[in-house]
């Protein structure tokens, strides 16, 4: 069984997260990214044919930057076209969930239920931080 990543993001996201991937955690490269709009190109057939690499025995998972914004969109319809369900997609991705799911064991198997415990774990808390304060207090 093989696991297969694609990030796909309006803009440069895409490839700044697996910037970061290869920074935190040496595996960016191993990772394939879709930054959408960056031409005039269309970006479907790059969906696909990550798709298509995924064999039945093999798990995927496609992260996007926003839920019901265009790429998610055309990620949600080619995967549901291709009635795959070993392929999961994460909408509102941010680093805390790709590197969270990167890291499961690699004969793990990925259900519904590990991408929603990763999700609640990987939730965004935005923290405002009070520059009076004592460092100790900060963290």
């Amino acid at each position: 069984m093989e696991r297969k990543i694609l990030i796909a993001t309006h803009g440069e996201m895409a490839k700044g997260l697996q910037s970061s991937l290869n920074v935190l955690a040496g595996k960016g490269e191993s990772i394939e990214v879709i930054n959408a709009y960056m031409t005039d190109t269309d970006y479907t057939p790059e969906i696909i044919q990550f798709i298509e690499t995924i064999n039945e025995e093999d798990q995927a998972i496609i992260f996007t930057d926003l839920y019901g914004g265009s790429v998610n969109q055309k990620v949600v319809t080619e995967v549901l076209q291709a009635k795959r369900n070993n392929i999961f997609i994460v909408s509102n991705a941010n680093l805390a969930i790709i590197l969270s799911l990167m890291f499961l064991a690699e004969d793990q198997v990925i259900t519904d239920e590990i991408i929603e415990d990763a999700i609640k774990e990987s939730q965004v808390q935005l923290v405002k931080i009070n520059q009076t304060q004592e460092e100790d207090s900060i963290f």
